[in-house]
């Protein structure tokens, strides 16, 4: 039996006063979501630990089951999304672009990331990579828009703090080692900090940013570096669970976590029938029919599981706008209707339909990601069917999966697609969670 994962990304909420104490998902109208709520089991999902506020990068590492082993870091996989050439152990920062502005002898974010047209976004880079190092070797890569990577060799250390404060209350800092930490974290800082006041100077006198300034627009003109992580390469998701997988989403951290799990990628922005679409924002609804589109074509050929994402509902929720992530929520939904068509003539699929963490949409400023649960369900023929009606934080937690966490998620799967070893079987010498063929 084969497997489809949809990852609505942050779909889950809090309850919203401008709702009437609703979630998004709560207050809109999702007919096919709870259409399959009703089919199947349902229960609520804690994707890293109960009050968790992780990121998509370290909570789909725990969906995808490698919650056992360490998560590498975002930049690192946005290396190998970016066929940037890294070994491994490289050391990997990411830098973005940024406006800032100096209050009481304090800098502060005004903007970030400072988006830019494409043709500025290159030429800043250009200027940028020219950097001379004087400690230790050093690249500058751009991976697109306002963002950039930082190559380090495996001697520099990762044991260092962001330069970036990521609310915009806080001071910018300078790039500090971490207590406790050794020679190589004080030259790791020092030459990231060095790079930075590089940056900042080359950006105060670039051509771009005086042509945005003859405009009336903000220049971009610092550089915020975060989450330094080390270059690492793990078990296949064939060795690991069994399956021939694929993944369908954008973005260079997902065709870099496809690629550090040897997944097969596909890159919605390359969709010929999609070309009309520019992100998962643009018609959040017909961008995912076209992914399912593609991955039932995988699961009709010779994949086993395929993994579906869309950023659409987060996005809403950093905009603080819940009326509109409800909205998105319908768009969503009606994905689901042509999902529902294809899937109700097959006996061989299992849909699972989550989220990877809850964004409140609220609005507030220091809020990111919210530690609450997900929910989660599981429809097809192995599936029980509970008394779950609706798809929603609250509704399925009453469901007969009850209350589970981001590394039972795969166990689940291989259980309901009859894939899940016999536990006293010991056939191989190489035990696996899943059952193994000659």
């Amino acid at each position: 039996m084969k497997a489809l994962l949809v990852i609505l990304d942050g779909i889950a909420d809090r309850s919203q006063r401008v709702l009437g104490d609703k979630t998004p998902l709560q207050a809109a109208q999702t007919p096919n979501l709870d259409s399959i709520a009703r089919a199947g089991s349902c229960g609520i999902m804690y994707p890293v630990f109960p009050g968790a506020s992780a990121g998509s990068d370290l909570a789909h590492w725990h969906l995808l089951g490698y919650g056992d082993l360490p998560f590498p870091g975002r930049p690192a996989i946005e290396a190998l999304g970016s066929d940037i050439q890294v070994k491994e152990g490289n050391v990997v920062v990411r830098l973005n672009l940024a406006t800032t502005m100096i209050d009481s002898n304090e800098r502060y974010v005004q903007i970030a990331p400072a988006y830019l047209p494409a043709e500025q976004a290159a030429e800043i880079a250009e200027s940028l990579e020219r950097y001379e190092p004087e400690k230790i070797q050093t690249r500058i890569c751009h991976i697109g828009g306002p963002f950039f990577l930082i190559i380090l060799p495996k001697e520099a250390s990762t044991d260092i703090t962001d330069s970036d404060p990521l609310y915009f209350r806080l001071t910018v800092r300078n790039v500090q080692a971490f207590e406790r930490s050794g020679k190589e974290a004080q030259a790791t800082a020092f030459e990231i900090n060095r790079f930075i006041s590089w940056a900042g100077k080359v950006l105060e006198k670039h051509r771009v940013n005086r042509a945005r300034q003859e405009k009336g627009l903000t220049p971009i003109n610092y550089v915020l570096s975060k989450w330094a992580s080390r270059v690492a390469y793990f078990p296949s998701f064939r060795d690991k669970w069994g399956f021939d997988a694929l993944m369908i989403a954008r973005g260079v951290f997902y065709a870099g976590l496809a690629r550090c799990l040897n997944m097969r990628f596909e890159n919605a922005d390359d969709f010929p029938e999609g070309a009309h679409i520019k992100g998962d924002l643009a018609s959040p609804g017909e961008d995912l029919s076209l992914k399912m589109v593609r991955a039932l074509k995988f699961l009709n050929e010779s994949g086993d599981f395929a993994i579906v994402h869309t950023k659409a509902p987060d996005e809403a929720s950093h905009g603080g706008r819940p009326r509109i992530k409800a909205r998105d929520c319908e768009e969503i939904d009606q994905a689901f209707l042509m999902l529902l068509e294809r899937l109700s003539k097959r006996e061989d699929v299992i849909l699972v339909v989550t989220s990877d963490h809850a964004t409140p949409s609220g609005g507030s400023e220091w809020i990111v990601h919210s530690g609450e649960p997900v929910p989660v369900m599981v429809a097809g023929p192995t599936a029980r069917i509970d008394d779950v009606e609706s798809f929603d934080e609250i509704s399925c937690a009453r469901g007969c999966l009850g209350q589970i966490s981001g590394k039972d998620l795969m166990p689940l799967i291989l259980n309901f697609t009859d894939r899940a070893r016999f536990l006293n079987s010991r056939n191989f010498p190489l035990i696996r969670p899943y059952r193994q063929t000659i």
